[in-house]
């Protein structure tokens, strides 16, 4: 299973829900509870052979896109003083650029320092963030933007306080987010946006800085209620009671976002959105409404002229229908105008361990091969029964089910994409959070539930290290070619958390990972609980995030075989979310399923998805 986050934070991960559902419906079941592993086997393995290339690999590195990405991304885990970090080596340039050296730009994209490096920045997208509220508020907003960004390319990051004139003329375009109403513009910042032509992403505060409320009026065509100061941004979030009563300016109890004919959702603890006094429809065209819990409407996406600008700074979601998918489209008016519409879907079949059944994990490959579907499917290559166990405690690899290894090589014959899902999908230690068992626990983070049963992430496994995450990923990979199949070169985080120096080893090793990653800040210092300082994050196409990795997209979750809440975990919601999903002109919408779920309902939802007008591609298309 995949998809379990944290209950505090900087946001409640949807995959919480999912853990929950697992453990209630014991929809993870144990093999031996389905007698599997005393069925009788095949007495050999098949024979080794070969699959074309796209039965194991990912997506082509998108276009524009570099390996040594510049984003604001820092190692929370190096100071976690409970494991040796034999590490990576020295900084590869994860981390921020502080404005601390000379300005080359182009150095930071293609870093030859010649001429041609000098065109190459000019393909780079500059996103400029507060850094008035400190290093954490600062670490979230640059690696959720650098990450979305970089979908269209190299990205590169600065502190608001350290931007130098001319930067934006020097790039393809700049996204700003105004987090801190504490913020001051550098006078570079405000000249170069009024004077350059380059497109400009404004989103959230500071925006009345830029200039006098007349001049603003004359150049853009709308004035601020008030002085065009957002208030305040903060990690957490607050009952709507509670921010209605703080005051400050903006729209209060905005709940959702009306963009292209679609009602996306809001949470409105996220606090209110900047307001406008007027706006002449002339000269300014307002591209999203906000909605409130009480019926009003008012404008939260305009553009005029070069300047586009949000209310609010829109880039995480709370929900698979978050207003954030309007940002995610918005992208594509400033850094690819011309992209046509296209919506594809992936499909995953989920937790294919050694204690599966190898009849539904034919029957769910036949069933959406003989719909034309390609699909992907996650393998764990060990199984580990469940705690306490005794001295003999379950271990079956899959060398060990024949059958089973079979009826993967069928899936592959019929199309299937193979990625690793981990090693054992536990920790090979105490509960992690349940019972040990693999498809239960977590892998590559320690949690644990509290007295009211809520997830608590709280850090890196012991011992966690560059070597050690090597060493599971070398055992993981033996253990396929001990059962004569061929290694994928997709990863899929279980349970979707691993800590930042097991990321980049991912990120070394496979060519892609599948999942929704999990991003920290530098707020903590491997005290527990991690689970304030932790971030996830979905994207609605494929991106390279700030661990280097290519991350083939998972925006839709999972059918749950009892769902945990009434709304989510069932066919309709991943339909409903689908689409609202259908918004991103460029999208690609992606759900995954147990197979011994049955058939029906995964047929169910491709057939609607595909009428909708998804087309259903292989990881290897994109």
């Amino acid at each position: 299973m995949s998809g379990d986050r944290r209950v505090s934070g900087l946001r409640q991960h949807a995959g919480l829900r999912w853990l929950v559902a697992l453990l209630l419906s014991a929809l993870v079941v144990s093999g031996a509870s389905l007698g599997i592993f005393s069925r009788k086997e095949p007495a050999t393995l098949p024979a080794p052979r070969s699959w074309p290339e796209c039965g194991t690999s990912g997506p082509r590195t998108p276009t524009g896109h570099t390996t040594g990405l510049q984003t604001a991304y820092a190692d929370a885990g190096a100071d976690t003083g409970d494991r040796a970090d034999t590490g990576d080596g020295a900084d590869t340039g994860d981390r921020a650029d502080t404005g601390d050296r000379a300005d080359t730009d182009a150095g930071d994209d293609a870093g030859d320092g010649t001429a041609g490096a000098a065109g190459a920045a000019r393909t780079t997208t500059l996103v400029v963030v507060d850094d008035a509220d400190g290093p954490a508020a600062f670490q979230v907003h640059a690696s959720r933007a650098a990450n979305l960004v970089s979908h269209f390319g190299p990205v590169r990051v600065v502190r608001t306080s350290a931007y130098q004139a001319g930067m934006l003329g020097r790039h393809r375009a700049l996204v700003y987010l105004g987090t801190s109403a504490a913020q001051r513009l550098p006078e570079g910042l405000r000249r170069d946006v009024l004077a350059a032509p380059r497109p400009v992403l404004w989103m959230g505060g500071n925006i009345g800085t830029l200039t006098t409320a007349d001049d603003f009026a004359n150049r853009y065509g709308w004035r601020w209620d008030g002085d065009g100061l957002a208030p305040r941004q903060v990690l957490g979030q607050q009952p709507a009671d509670q921010a209605r009563a703080a005051g400050g300016q903006g729209l209060h109890g905005v709940t959702g976002v009306r963009y292209k004919g679609a009602l996306l959702s809001r949470t409105s603890t996220q606090g209110p959105v900047a307001t406008f006094t007027t706006l002449d429809p002339r000269r300014a065209r307002v591209l999203a409404t906000a909605v409130t819990d009480d019926g009003r409407s008012r404008p939260w996406a305009v553009r005029s002229a070069n300047l586009t600008y949000l209310t609010e700074v829109a880039l995480n979601s709370d929900t698979d229908d978050d207003r954030f998918l309007a940002t995610a489209d918005l992208l594509f008016d400033l850094l690819a105008p011309g992209t046509p519409t296209r919506h594809r879907a992936l499909v995953r079949l989920e937790d294919i361990g050694p204690q599966a059944d190898p009849d539904a994990v034919r029957a769910a490959g036949d069933a959406l091969s003989s719909l034309g579907v390609p699909f992907s499917f996650g393998v764990i290559p060990v199984y580990r029964g469940p705690l306490p166990d005794g001295p003999e405690r379950a271990t079956v690899r899959l060398r060990d089910r024949p059958e089973l290894v079979r009826a993967l090589v069928h899936l592959l014959d019929r199309g299937g994409t193979m990625i690793l899902h981990g090693y054992t999908h536990q920790s090979d230690g105490p509960p992690n959070p349940t019972n040990g068992e693999t498809g239960h626990d977590f892998e590559f983070f320690r949690t644990h539930f509290d007295a009211q049963r809520r997830l608590v992430y709280d850090g890196p496994i012991h011992g966690d290290s560059a070597a050690w995450m090597q060493r599971r990923l070398d055992e993981a990979t033996a253990e396929i070619r001990a059962a004569h199949l061929p290694v994928p070169r997709v990863f899929e985080t279980p349970h979707y958390a691993a800590s930042p120096t097991d990321y980049r080893v991912i990120a070394r090793e496979f060519d892609a990972r599948y999942d929704r990653g999990s991003y920290f800040t530098p707020g903590w210092q491997g005290r527990s609980p991690v689970s304030p300082y932790m971030d996830e994050q979905f994207a609605p196409y494929v991106i390279r995030d700030v661990y280097g990795s290519v991350v083939i997209p998972e925006t839709l979750g999972m059918v749950e075989l009892r769902p945990s809440l009434p709304d989510e975990g069932t066919a309709e919601a991943i339909l409903a979310h689908a689409r609202s999903q259908f918004v991103v002109r460029d999208n690609v919408a992606s759900f995954f399923y147990h197979p011994f779920l049955g058939t029906e309902q995964l047929e169910d939802i491709v057939n609607r998805m595909r009428s909708m007008g998804y087309r259903f591609v292989a990881p290897c298309e994109l």
